[in-house]
């Protein structure tokens, strides 16, 4: 039933694609006819404004490739780099637990979580967390100090190979600038005792081929609740830039970020509504947390003329994470409380590489670009019973080894002005090492599956994205495509414990009673056998956008995005809950109008 849907939907939206092609494109037909030689020079659009080019990559779908602009970056007042995704269309944040905790992100139907279906990266370091203390996927992006943000790229569904683990229902880049106009010094302060003390400096340079900034961030808050949150962040980021010759260009940045903050935490309405609290109160408000993060990232490129260039990446983070959390108050522990203590603690190692060259045959142009790279965590994470911040008793404590390896290929092929294809594969091995130092057969302490192991596994996901141009205004976008996002490293180790735990009592004659029994025994829940390592998701579009008179951009795309499974990590009991498989289906409108010169 839901793929008929799906069906009318597409339908609709091409009917809409031809009316408004057949509206605007009487005017618009002689005029492509012009510029059809223009197009086909070059696999990027130009735009010459007197002395000024611009030049950017043509968009492969209608509601992924979206660039937020400069402009709304230069005039939308931000707190935080989280904040700017607010700009995106569709894309919806939400705080809780105080200001250092990262967003809530809610995007095509997902709720993600910190991140678990959102792929986020910031001048190519991944933001994402995999195997975190807290929630898989964890983003967050406090360490970006929202001044320095240059542009945003916005891209929804799988479509696109450069992005891998997970980019199901969307991906976000961040870009940082390389040069600063000037030295600013900015000092912001209202209510609820909040100040941000912000300093950009351009430093001199001997040469005009060099260039450097460093730039600080000081913000604090107590927040709009009684119990003052007495948030505190600094920020520190610096950047060179340099030519070594003609073609090659290097390019080092360094950042460094700590926060700290206590929570109000969630409140329950009964209590608001009996009056022993008010709608700012809080229960436990030792909530709260710090969280560090330490960035190196060092760029190389080698440019030869338009035809080729490389890039290579190294990087190196180094985290840290502690969060207080009360969930239940006194439910299960009345004389102390349910306050947990979740860690994490890591360090990222990791590159990327892409080796990008054009070709032409006869009147069709292409371009094509190899890439790579590898990820390397070495983790650190634990959960504690702490009421009042005193550890009593804990519940996990795991080190995590885990890797990535990565290789992907996109060929674009632009056969004339009104058609281009762009089709991918991308090909990811991981590998999930785990230590559970917690792991014994019998635990009658914390009824929390334990497990130490590894596991293995690759994937292979292919793209396709064709768009057709009936007129220079109007472009028609069908997408297709498969991703994935990989499940905590713990998870993947408990189902393959449980999975040669059912293999061997099979195998020894149990019958299927007295399997489950020696399973729960171990708090392992059978349920778990056969959940995948690397779920996939299959994703499809189609749309249409539309320049009109020079002033108005609408886009109309109908979207289905369908994953093989979803697991909830319930972060006051330390365990995870299986949600299935999924399936969501939408519509995606944008539009913009230009109303003054």
């Amino acid at each position: 039933m839901k793929r008929i849907v799906l069906s009318i939907v597409c339908l609709t939206i091409t009917l809409l694609s031809i009316s408004l092609i057949f509206f605007y494109g009487i005017s618009q037909a002689q005029e492509e006819d012009v510029n059809t030689e223009t197009e086909t020079e070059d696999t990027d659009k130009v735009i010459e404004l007197g002395k000024v080019l611009v030049e950017g990559e043509r968009s492969y779908s209608t509601a992924s490739s979206m660039s937020i602009r400069e402009f709304d970056l230069n005039v939308r007042p931000v707190n935080t780099a989280q904040d700017l995704l607010q700009l995106a269309p569709g894309l919806v944040i939400a705080q809780h637990a105080g200001g250092g905790k990262a967003e809530q992100i809610f995007l095509r139907g997902f709720d993600a979580d910190h991140g678990t279906d959102v792929a986020i990266s910031s001048d190519g370091i991944p933001v994402n967390m995999v195997s975190h203390g807290h929630g898989q996927g964890y983003a967050d992006l406090h360490f970006i100090i929202p001044e320095l943000v240059d542009s945003i790229d916005v891209l929804k569904g799988p479509y696109f190979a450069r992005h891998g683990n997970f980019s199901t229902a969307g991906s976000v880049m961040y870009h940082t600038k390389d040069r600063i106009e000037g030295n600013l010094l900015k000092i912001e302060g209202g209510e609820f005792n909040t100040q941000k003390f912000t300093g950009m400096f351009q430093l001199p340079t001997a040469s005009e081929h060099h260039n450097a900034y460093f730039a600080g961030q000081f913000y604090n808050t107590d927040g709009a609740v009684e119990s003052e949150q007495d948030f505190q962040r600094l920020n520190l980021f610096g950047k060179f830039n340099t030519s070594l010759n003609e073609t090659s260009k290097l390019s080092f940045s360094t950042s460094s970020f700590s926060s700290a903050w206590d929570a109000s935490g969630q409140i329950p309405q009964r209590a608001v509504e009996s009056g022993s609290i008010s709608r700012y109160g809080t229960i436990d408000d030792l909530e709260g947390g710090q969280t560090g993060r330490q960035n190196l990232n060092l760029t190389y490129t080698l440019t030869n003329g338009s035809n080729s260039q490389f890039l290579f990446q190294p990087y190196f983070s180094r985290y840290n994470f502690k969060l207080f959390s009360n969930f239940t108050f006194f439910l299960d522990d009345a004389d102390n409380g349910d306050m947990i203590e979740q860690t994490d603690d890591r360090t990222i190692l990791g590159f990327n590489t892409e080796y990008e060259f054009k070709r032409s045959f006869y009147s069709m142009r292409s371009n094509t670009t190899f890439g790579g790279g590898f990820r390397s965590d070495d983790i650190a994470v634990s959960l504690w019973h702490s009421p009042n911040r005193r550890r009593l008793a804990q519940r996990v404590d795991s080190g995590i080894i885990e890797r990535n390896l990565f290789l992907w290929v996109q060929e674009e092929v632009i056969v004339n002005p009104k058609l281009r294809f762009q089709m991918g594969l991308r090909g990811d091995y991981f590998t999930f090492n785990v230590e559970d130092r917690l792991d014994t057969l019998f635990d009658d302490t914390v009824a929390l599956p334990h497990a130490s192991g590894y596991v293995q596994k690759a994937m292979l996901n292919p793209k396709l994205n064709i768009v057709y141009s009936p007129i220079e205004a109007s472009d028609v976008f069908l997408n297709f495509g498969t991703g994935f996002h990989s499940n905590d490293a713990r998870d993947v180790v408990i189902e393959k414990t449980i999975s040669n735990l059912v293999q061997t009592y099979s195998g020894q004659g149990l019958d299927d009673n007295q399997v489950t029994e020696r399973l729960i025994q171990m708090n392992f829940n059978r349920e778990f056998a056969g959940i995948r390592t690397l779920p996939r998701a299959i994703g499809a579009e189609i749309g249409t956008r539309h320049r009109l008179w020079g002033r108005v951009n609408i886009g109309v795309a109908g979207w289905w995005l369908e994953l093989d499974e979803e697991l909830v990590f319930v972060g006051d009991a330390g365990e995870t809950e299986i949600s299935g498989k999924s399936q969501r289906i939408g519509i995606d409108i944008e539009g913009r109008a230009q109303i003054l010169a």
